[in-house]
């Protein structure tokens, strides 16, 4: 099965990666990300990303019980997508950035990213909450 970004081709960004823990194989670009089963190569979901797709990372963020999760953060242009290993949409942050998030770590409970702006080169580091990813602060 090819994968077709139909009118998001235009989007220069794309990423893959295997996420070993859940056996999915996860392929984004344009306004989606497609999630494949390693094994047998048959789509399990496809995740919409309206605000076109930027990069993808695999982070361990805490959970209410005060346990931590695997979980997959997904980085558009605008907004920050964090996606269970179920596959569910944990929380979306929108309007993070103008013109691209760039993952830097984890620090307690927060998810800690650089966006971007005053395009060219006007990065901030913006700090979510990893529960519910309301914008804790931002340093201009």
């Amino acid at each position: 099965m090819g994968i077709d970004f139909g009118e998001a081709s235009h989007v220069p960004f794309r990423e893959e990666l295997f996420w070993s823990s859940t056996r999915r194989i996860v392929i984004a670009g344009g306004n989606a990300v497609y999630v494949f089963d390693a094994h047998s190569g048959e789509l399990q979901t496809t995740i919409a990303i309206p605000s076109f797709f930027g990069h993808l990372g695999l982070v361990t963020i805490p959970t209410a019980s005060g346990l931590t999760e695997e979980a997959l953060l997904i980085m558009g242009w605008t907004d920050v997508h964090v996606i269970d290993s179920a596959f569910k949409t944990r929380w979306v942050a929108r309007n993070v950035a103008i013109d691209g998030i760039v993952f830097s770590e984890i620090r307690d409970n927060e998810i800690i990213v650089s966006a971007e702006m005053d395009p060219p080169g006007g990065w901030v580091e913006v700090g979510l909450d990893a529960f519910t990813g309301a914008e804790l602060w931002r340093k201009t």
